[in-house]
């Protein structure tokens, strides 16, 4: 049986940067969630950056029928979100047992995994199925400016880790607003844009791009895993 995921992430919904109004983003927000139910897609896993004040309760309003899992960004709070969400397991990070996969869901909202997250998720990746991780912050680096600024603290460590594991091991990612694939030994990272607004692929300056948004859908077919980005416009 397929499984089929809409992978969302950095909505930004009511902050005042870019777009100094509450109403783009969310117009946004919206064009995403209809793109996703034309699809016919009902699981939806958001990585973070949620939004601010009243644009955290419009989120969940917006998504209280579908399956919706999350983990928080840099900019969500879990006394703020859990008002509105039931963490699974009582925490935020967890993992769930597929068929065919092992699911990991990690919380980098104070831009490092603490000790006690690290030695669980040690545990976790002793695995017989092929790990997803879904985590706000990106894992493995890239030589742009946005990721000098916004890096994950501890990512060497978590890389050494990942790779000791004898499975592949893919991330789903945002936090940089870019679509972005990255390979390294048995890791394979897909940053998905964000819904808010794009920067652009520079290494000297952040280059904000107000122009597209968009999300990803992930097809499990299996043991078979694709990916495939849905960028969109205002027009749509």
């Amino acid at each position: 049986m397929n499984e089929l995921i809409a992978h969302i992430t950095d909505l930004h919904l009511d902050e005042t940067f870019p777009f100094n109004d509450c109403i783009t983003a969310r117009k946004r927000f919206d064009i995403v969630l209809k793109a996703i139910e034309r699809n016919n897609i009902t699981q939806i896993v958001c990585t973070g950056d949620i939004g601010e004040n009243d644009g955290v309760a419009y989120f969940f309003k917006k998504l209280n029928t579908k399956d919706l899992t999350i983990v928080l960004g840099n900019h969500d709070t879990y006394a703020e979100v859990s008002k509105l969400y039931n963490f699974k397991a009582n925490s935020t990070y967890y993992s769930i047992l597929k068929e065919y996969y092992k699911f990991i869901y990690l919380d980098s909202s104070t831009g490092i995994i603490d000790r006690e997250q690290y030695y669980w998720l040690e545990k976790e990746l002793i695995s017989t199925k092929p790990i997803i991780i879904f985590i706000h912050h990106p894992i493995l680096g890239i030589n742009l400016k946005v990721d000098k600024i916004g890096k994950l603290t501890n990512r060497k460590e978590l890389i050494s880790l990942l790779i000791k594991s004898t499975m592949e091991v893919t991330i789903y990612c945002g936090h940089y607003h870019m679509e972005s694939k990255l390979t390294y030994k048995n890791i394979t990272q897909f940053i998905t844009p964000a819904i808010s607004y794009q920067i652009q692929k520079k290494t000297d300056v952040i280059d904000i791009d107000t122009t597209v948004f968009g999300y990803r859908i992930i097809e499990l077919k299996g043991a078979k895993q694709l990916s495939k980005i849905q960028l969109l416009s205002n027009a749509d």
